[in-house]
């Protein structure tokens, strides 16, 4: 039997996170956000956990809620560290959906970043992996 491979980049890890979702949608006041939780989280994507379905394909801004990330930050953030709300805001993409147990498990690519908080979470994430 062959063998099957993960075709994941990264490793992802179980990190239970605060997400804002909003679907991109026009007009523009009309993006509602949805608060919802991350069930795994890598430099390349994010698994949510959501009460509503999306579609693959849908593109959505994420806030993303990451304790202690401005730890990790190469600017001048680092002063904040103890901040709790620190956030990053990505453009991502959906890629896979899956009901499961009265919700929608729901895969998301990443697209677009500010890259020093890329970096940032990069960083945070490769230090827990090796953990």
């Amino acid at each position: 039997m062959e063998e099957i491979k993960d075709r994941r980049e990264f490793k992802r890890l179980n990190k239970e996170l605060r997400v804002e979702v909003r679907k991109f949608v026009y007009p523009v006041k009309s993006q509602r956000v949805i608060k919802t939780r991350c069930l795994n989280i890598s430099p390349g994507g994010i698994l949510l956990d959501m009460p509503e379905k999306f579609n693959v394909g849908d593109k959505v801004q994420l806030t993303l809620y990451v304790p202690g990330l401005n730890r990790y930050h190469p600017s001048f953030f680092k002063v904040f560290e103890s901040s709790l709300n620190q956030s990053l805001v990505a453009v991502a993409e959906v890629v896979r959906i899956e009901l499961k147990g009265g919700s929608y498990k729901v895969g998301i690519k990443f697209l677009n970043i500010y890259e020093d908080d890329w970096k940032a979470l990069y960083n945070l994430l490769m230090r827990e992996l090796r953990r």
